[in-house]
Protein backbone atom coordinates (compact mmCIF):
# COMPACT_ATOMS: atom_id res chain seq x y z
CA UNK A 1 0.00 0.00 0.00
CA UNK A 2 1.02 3.34 -0.62
CA UNK A 3 0.95 5.70 1.94
CA UNK A 4 0.77 9.91 1.67
CA UNK A 5 0.59 11.77 5.05
CA UNK A 6 0.35 15.14 4.38
CA UNK A 7 1.48 17.38 7.19
CA UNK A 8 -0.68 19.86 8.62
CA UNK A 9 -0.50 23.20 11.01
CA UNK A 10 -3.01 25.73 11.04
CA UNK A 11 -5.16 24.50 8.57
CA UNK A 12 -2.21 24.51 6.00
CA UNK A 13 -0.23 21.60 4.36
CA UNK A 14 3.52 21.90 5.46
CA UNK A 15 5.64 18.62 4.36
CA UNK A 16 4.80 15.77 2.24
CA UNK A 17 5.74 12.40 3.12
CA UNK A 18 4.79 9.46 1.27
CA UNK A 19 6.27 5.54 1.06
CA UNK A 20 5.12 2.10 -0.07
CA UNK A 21 4.23 0.02 -3.13
CA UNK A 22 0.85 -0.09 -4.62
CA UNK A 23 1.52 -3.79 -5.96
CA UNK A 24 -0.98 -3.35 -8.20
CA UNK A 25 1.52 -4.27 -10.75
CA UNK A 26 5.06 -5.19 -11.43
CA UNK A 27 8.05 -2.04 -11.00
CA UNK A 28 7.49 -0.20 -14.10
CA UNK A 29 4.46 -0.85 -15.06
CA UNK A 30 2.12 -0.09 -11.89
CA UNK A 31 -0.15 2.82 -12.89
CA UNK A 32 -1.45 3.78 -9.49
CA UNK A 33 2.74 4.46 -8.35
CA UNK A 34 3.14 5.74 -11.82
CA UNK A 35 0.72 8.45 -11.09
CA UNK A 36 1.01 9.16 -7.00
CA UNK A 37 4.85 9.41 -7.80
CA UNK A 38 4.04 11.90 -10.63
CA UNK A 39 1.34 14.54 -9.15
CA UNK A 40 3.71 14.25 -5.90
CA UNK A 41 7.23 15.01 -8.14
CA UNK A 42 5.30 17.39 -9.82
CA UNK A 43 4.35 19.62 -7.44
CA UNK A 44 7.93 19.54 -5.44
CA UNK A 45 9.54 20.59 -8.45
CA UNK A 46 6.89 23.24 -9.36
CA UNK A 47 7.36 24.67 -6.08
CA UNK A 48 11.26 24.50 -6.69
CA UNK A 49 11.27 26.36 -9.47
CA UNK A 50 9.49 29.38 -7.43
CA UNK A 51 10.94 29.27 -4.54
CA UNK A 52 14.32 27.77 -5.18
CA UNK A 53 16.06 24.61 -4.01
CA UNK A 54 13.65 22.84 -1.93
CA UNK A 55 15.49 19.70 0.72
CA UNK A 56 13.95 16.42 0.46
CA UNK A 57 14.34 12.87 1.40
CA UNK A 58 14.39 10.03 -1.03
CA UNK A 59 14.55 6.59 -1.13
CA UNK A 60 13.40 3.32 -2.89
CA UNK A 61 9.65 3.91 -2.10
CA UNK A 62 10.27 7.20 -0.22
CA UNK A 63 9.40 10.92 -0.89
CA UNK A 64 9.52 13.49 1.38
CA UNK A 65 9.63 17.57 1.94
CA UNK A 66 8.77 20.44 3.94
CA UNK A 67 6.47 22.79 1.97
CA UNK A 68 7.73 26.47 1.92
CA UNK A 69 5.09 29.28 3.19
CA UNK A 70 3.37 31.01 0.26
CA UNK A 71 0.22 31.43 -1.79
CA UNK A 72 2.10 29.94 -4.69
CA UNK A 73 2.92 26.99 -2.68
CA UNK A 74 -0.14 26.61 -1.20
CA UNK A 75 -2.18 26.87 -4.40
CA UNK A 76 0.51 24.16 -5.99
CA UNK A 77 0.20 21.50 -3.09
CA UNK A 78 -3.83 21.91 -3.60
CA UNK A 79 -3.75 20.93 -6.59
CA UNK A 80 -1.53 17.74 -5.79
CA UNK A 81 -3.52 16.80 -2.92
CA UNK A 82 -6.51 17.14 -5.26
CA UNK A 83 -5.01 14.84 -7.48
CA UNK A 84 -4.15 12.69 -4.27
CA UNK A 85 -8.09 12.32 -3.41
CA UNK A 86 -9.21 11.50 -6.28
CA UNK A 87 -6.81 8.39 -6.94
CA UNK A 88 -7.36 7.82 -3.32
CA UNK A 89 -10.93 7.28 -3.81
CA UNK A 90 -10.61 5.01 -6.63
CA UNK A 91 -8.12 2.86 -5.09
CA UNK A 92 -8.73 2.38 -1.55
CA UNK A 93 -7.12 -0.68 -0.89
CA UNK A 94 -4.04 0.54 -2.61
CA UNK A 95 -3.16 4.01 -1.46
CA UNK A 96 -3.84 5.27 2.03
CA UNK A 97 -3.96 9.38 2.07
CA UNK A 98 -3.99 11.23 5.24
CA UNK A 99 -3.46 14.38 6.83
CA UNK A 100 -1.93 14.86 10.34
Amino acid sequence: MIKVKLLVNADRIIGVRASGHSNLDKSGSDILCAAVSTLIQTAYLAIVDIYGDIPYKERDGYFEFNVPDGHDADVIIRAMQVGLQDLASGFPQNLNLEEA
